[in-house]
């Protein structure tokens, strides 16, 4: 039988984190966590310093800025003093050092030395065999390290490269053009709809400004952009991305228009430190490929031969003959097969070792916008002032949103699709060239409402309607009666929204209409007021903001973004494989909320589900839940208040794991979600999905970073894996061929391991008893390629379909358990042979003749049981009968089994071998002792899987 005596496990194979066996060991201290998070600080002090103060007190805060604009001359100061406002330096790669990096690690070393041996005597294929494996392991580092340097690069591509400035040019304050780089703190930008901000800047005038900050939040809808009056109270906490005078470098404005001074730019921007930390050194994952330790010393043959000398050349002779080539081959079929399939499964991956890791992954971190929803904002419903359906409020709005001249908000947009595509007839009497407009007030962020005055041929001459929408508690605001219910049964034309069709708010009414307004909210819908009121009109009338009084509510309209089709099967699915769905947006709470509980995340039996249950007692545990009820409160967490809890970290880790919705996240919480995630429960494999720069750090910081085909390039570069599908089904069925990946991997292992270790037993014993060599270097070397070659049909097997329900990591001691409970029982067939030899043949000298026909024997034996035997240890079955491998390994195996036996019969290949014919009468011995190992195997198999309550694979 085939041994090799260094490898059984491998530190890259089995990182630190996993290598304790059963439970897995906790992560050490992070030390880039620290400087992340103090990275961070520093960004949000610099900026809260400026956007704490009302405006009219900013430019007192730095003696070189100006309200009217830096001079040329300021200005090329400040920017010899900052540098360039590039957001990643250009500095060299150090290509040389990361090449240093990758070629200095243990493993090459190690490999460097054995091939340097076996070069010494003279075995050049194996020489050959193992520089290829060193150049392949440090090709294979280099390029990630390098990669890993170059991403950060991707954010200058995706800046402007003009923007519009106030400088002082000769004493005169004027909007000038210049090169974006030249932009320096105290600049004053002007920017206007499509502008991208230049730098971390504050507020200091806005018109109506709204900023679309969704790669760094995830926000669906743009957010209002405002001045500050007053100062904010210090005892306040500071939000930097919450805070609605700050605009950070990379966002854009999505309407209005205003000015910013900048604060911070180049390096020292926000958008510029996420880059920084995407420069650095890529943690760890789970299963990094690779070998470094636990290595079986081939020295400990001297130990019975008392000769140092001979213990030397005996060990060079088997290391030889039984280097673990398959190894790495293994690995790499099995990554490359996988990555074949799946990418059938629209998933590209990046990183081949990322397929095992997805194998072993146990919660997944969705972002929300565009994974589980649909990325678009839609009309849910409308609604009138007690929450009952109603076509009235959106009708109104529609003519509102039509007739609009300021750029259309994604609130617009969908409004007119809904009416536009609705097959209602109640929309009958919107029509589009029907309505025509008579004056408006455009939305601005103060008021936060737009209105418009429109007119109908089919009301009364000299009437006109004038309608207001906006945010909620600004529009009831300005209304003085609420409509009443039968109105809303009748056509826009019939309604006269005046006092004959309307009656008073009071206090307690506005309270109703406040609640029904929350209790949406609380259903994750974005609500705007819709509210008019009858005029009447002259030539050359005009509007302004004090006609926006004495108003008649109306009701509301709902939006969300509502979920994909297949979100809910999906969340099924991952449940199912026992993967934890946790989402992680900048969004707001309310709205995460909702789309947890349509997804059924907040379902007892998936917020208790123990991802590493082992035994169906768990699972009865688990069931026994699902009729609690959930508080769902304790279920959600923000990111202020995860900043809050940063300085109590056993209270912070508690909050972490108990919590499924993680809201208004900057991206640096999120990394640092992440990191939690992975250390808690004794050490996991976390998955991320995003697809904004929001989402890179902590794509990066997972053990499986995921982002989509039409994700930003920042995001992409970050991931090892990209869907070209974003749907969480797609990363279900990753999930599957990852274990299956890993499982085929773990097999070889357990099967190599279990071989190598028995066959020392029957090298000692052969050593202390043999007085000859009881198989040349040459001939194991033929026997292991035999092996190797069955064993290379290991990537195409069949995995039993339990294993393949839960998440699978490197356990060592599982390895070590199998290899020290089934690898022994191999030796004692292996002594049957050899006392066969010794006794029956009378083989008991070197001299002897007949010591080709012992080596023979032995070559055949342990040729066929190893073959033979692959059958019994991939499964915790009964094989052929309860599990079937696939067709690849049965032909492989088998056609092996074949040409181990013709060797000593075909002519040159048996004398170069010095293998002989066996006698007729040594079969019998050789069925007897294969049927007796199986029936061996089995007995212990059927132990092992009782004291290890099933463990198998």
């Amino acid at each position: 039988m085939p041994f090799s005596f260094n490898v059984i496990l491998a530190s890259r194979l089995v990182p630190a984190r996993f290598r304790d066996g059963g439970n897995l060991e906790k992560h050490g201290p992070d030390k880039s966590n620290s400087a992340t998070q103090t990275k961070e600080a520093e960004l949000t002090a610099r900026l809260a310093r400026f956007a704490r103060v009302p405006v009219s007190n900013v430019f007192e805060l730095d003696p070189t800025w100006r309200s009217d604009g830096l001079s040329e001359e300021m200005a090329t100061e400040i920017l010899n003093t900052h540098g360039l406002n590039i957001p990643v330096g250009e500095r060299p790669l150090a290509a040389l050092a990361i090449l240093w990096t990758a070629l200095w690690n243990p493993f090459n070393v190690l490999l460097t030395i054995l091939a340097l041996i076996n070069i010494a005597t003279n075995s050049v294929p194996t020489f050959v065999v193992m520089i290829a494996m060193v150049v392949a392991s440090t090709s294979l580092r280099y390029w990630q390290e390098m990669k890993s340097m170059v991403q950060a690069l991707k954010l200058v591509k995706s800046i402007v490269t003009r923007v519009r400035v106030i400088r002082r040019v000769d004493s005169i304050s004027q909007e000038i053009e210049i090169d974006l780089r030249n932009v320096v703190p105290g600049d004053i930008v002007a920017v206007t709809s499509g502008d991208v901000f230049p730098g971390d800047c504050i507020v200091i005038s806005a018109e109506a400004l709204s900023v679309t900050q969704a790669s760094l939040t995830g926000e669906v809808l743009p957010i209002d952009k405002v001045v500050r009056v007053t100062a904010l109270d210090e005892s306040e906490p500071f939000h930097l991305l919450e805070n609605h005078n700050v605009c950070l470098a990379g966002t854009s404005v999505a309407a209005g228009n205003g000015r910013a001074v900048v604060v911070s730019t180049g390096k020292d921007t926000y958008m510029a430190a996420i880059a920084e930390e995407l420069n650095r050194k890529r943690p760890e994952n789970c299963h990094p490929v690779g070998y470094q330790e636990s290595q079986l010393h081939p020295f400990g043959f001297h130990g019975v031969s008392k000769d140092w000398k001979g213990a030397v050349m005996f060990a060079i002779a088997v290391a030889v003959g039984i280097t673990p080539e398959m190894l790495p081959m293994i690995v790499t079929s099995n990554l490359a097969l996988s990555a074949v399939r799946i990418a059938r499964q629209k998933v590209i991956v990046k990183r081949f070792d990322a397929i095992q890791n997805m194998g072993a992954v146990s919660v997944l971190c969705s972002d929300k916008t565009g994974t589980l929803t649909a990325d678009l904002v839609r009309v849910a419903k409308s609604v009138n002032t007690k929450g009952e359906l109603s076509d009235l409020p959106v009708n109104l709005s529609f003519i509102n949103s039509l007739l609009q001249t300021g750029s259309r908000s994604p609130i617009d947009r969908a409004i007119l699709d809904y009416v536009g595509q609705a097959e209602k007839g109640s929309f009958g009497d919107v029509q589009l060239d029907g309505w025509s407009k008579l004056g408006e007030v455009p939305f601005d962020s103060t008021r936060r409402m737009l209105s418009v005055l429109t007119y109908h041929p089919s009301v009364n001459k000299g009437e006109a309607l004038f309608i207001t929408k906006g945010a909620v508690e600004e529009v009831l605001e300005r209304c003085v009666s609420g409509l009443k219910d039968e109105e809303f049964l009748k056509p826009i034309r019939d309604i006269r929204f005046d006092s004959s069709s309307s009656s008073t708010l009071t206090e307690v009414n506005r309270l109703e209409i406040l609640n029904s307004a929350k209790r949406l909210n609380e259903d994750g819908l974005r609500l705007i007021a819709v509210a008019c009121r009858k005029t009447s009109v002259k030539i050359g009338t005009t509007i302004s903001t004090e006609d926006e009084d004495d108003l008649v509510f109306v009701g509301f309209v709902a939006l969300l973004d509502p979920l994909k089709p297949d979100a809910a099967e999906a969340i099924q699915n991952l449940g199912n494989l026992h993967v934890q769905v946790r989402i992680l947006t900048g969004d707001a709470p309310a709205v995460a909320a909702k789309v947890a509980r349509d997804l059924g995340l907040f379902d007892p039996v998936n917020t208790r589900r123990l991802t590493d249950a082992r035994s169906p007692k768990d699972e009865e545990a688990v069931s026994d839940v699902s009729s609690e009820h959930v508080d769902e409160s304790s279920l959600i967490v923000t990111g202020p208040q995860l900043a809050e809890l940063a300085k109590d970290h056993e209270l912070l880790n508690e909050t972490i794991e108990r919590a499924v919705i993680f809201a208004k996240l900057s991206p640096y919480q999120k990394l640092d979600v992440v990191k939690a995630l992975r250390r808690g429960g004794g050490g996991r494999a976390v998955a991320f999905l995003g697809d904004g720069v929001n989402d890179a750090l902590a794509i990066r910081g997972a053990d499986v970073g995921i982002s989509v085909d039409s994700g930003t390039e920042i995001a992409k570069e970050a991931a090892d894996v990209i869907l070209l599908e974003k749907s969480l089904d797609v990363v279900a069925r990753g999930v599957v061929e990852g274990r299956l990946t890993l499982l085929n991997t773990v097999k070889y292992i357990k099967m190599a391991c279990s071989s190598n270790f028995g066959n020392v037993f029957s090298v000692l014993v052969a050593s202390a008893w043999l007085p000859y060599q009881p198989m040349l270097p040459l001939q194991l070397l033929t026997q292991n390629l035999l092996y190797d070659f069955s064993q290379g049909s290991i990537p195409w097997d069949n995995v039993d379909p339990e294993y393949l329900e839960r998440p699978k990591t490197w356990s060592a001691w599982s390895i070590v358990r199998f290899m020290v409970c089934l690898g022994p029982f191999s030796s004692p067939f292996d002594l049957i042979t050899f006392a066969i030899n010794w006794f029956h043949y009378k083989i008991r000298s070197a001299d002897s003749p007949l010591v080709p026909l012992a080596q023979t024997n032995w070559f055949l034996e342990g040729s066929l049981t190893q073959l033979f035997i692959i059958q019994f240890l991939r499964t915790h079955k009964i094989p052929f009968f309860q599990s079937r491998a696939s067709l690849p390994v049965v032909v492989v195996t088998f056609g092996m089994a074949c040409v181990a036996m013709a060797i000593p019969y075909i002519p040159k290949v048996n004398s170069a071998l010095q293998l002989t014919p066996p006698e007729p009468m040594f079969y019998t011995y050789l069925v007897g002792m294969i049927l007796g190992y199986a029936i061996t195997i089995h007995i212990v198999k059927s132990i092992y899987l009782w004291v290890f309550r099933g463990e198998w694979l």
